[in-house]
């Protein structure tokens, strides 16, 4: 049985069955049949399918008759070059714009979502930082029935409250100044 190497241009996905369909241009158009798509877990551990994008350059190892195989990957190229080449950057961009990139020369990982970011756990979150942590954003609220603050509170700014501020000394609206 003889395989070849050869590259084209994904023309139809098949997302259930994880298998695309690739166009060859150099075999005057001719079409695979549908090839399947190797993926990094299948059983216990599952993850979304890594699927190519329609029109995407792809290599793909074909069987004797030039239509069934196996799909390879994506290819970049000239007209599609690699967005980051540095070796120490792992980067995402996904088609809505999001990025996630990863410098490990630095240390550094960046998140820049364009919709929502949501955090969920069923259990508890540890946030730690060797230096301070900043929070922007045009407001906050906390919904938590109950905060402990360990350490000094400094405040540049007023503060309004609904309900009664006590300190140890009792509650601080009866004091004159």
């Amino acid at each position: 049985m003889s395989i070849e190497l050869a590259y084209g241009e994904v023309s139809a996905i098949d997302y259930l069955s994880c298998r695309i369909r690739v166009r060859l241009d150099d075999r005057d158009g001719l079409q695979t049949y549908w090839l399947n798509i190797p993926q990094r877990n299948t059983q216990g551990t599952k993850r979304r399918p890594l699927m190519p994008e329609l029109g995407e350059q792809v290599a793909v190892l074909l069987d004797a008759d030039g239509v069934g195989g196996v799909y390879l990957g994506g290819i970049y190229s000239t007209a599609e070059p690699p967005p980051v080449v540095d070796e120490d950057t792992d980067f995402v961009r996904f088609s809505d714009g999001t990025v996630s990139t990863y410098d490990r020369k630095a240390g550094v990982m960046r998140l820049d979502c364009v919709g929502a970011l949501i955090v969920k756990c069923g259990r508890g979150i540890t946030v730690e930082s060797g230096g301070p942590v900043v929070v922007r954003a045009p407001s906050a609220t906390l919904e938590i029935k109950q905060i402990t603050l360990n350490g000094n509170l400094q405040v540049n700014g007023g503060i309004s409250a609904t309900d009664t501020i006590i300190d140890i000394g009792g509650n601080s609206n009866h004091h004159t100044h």
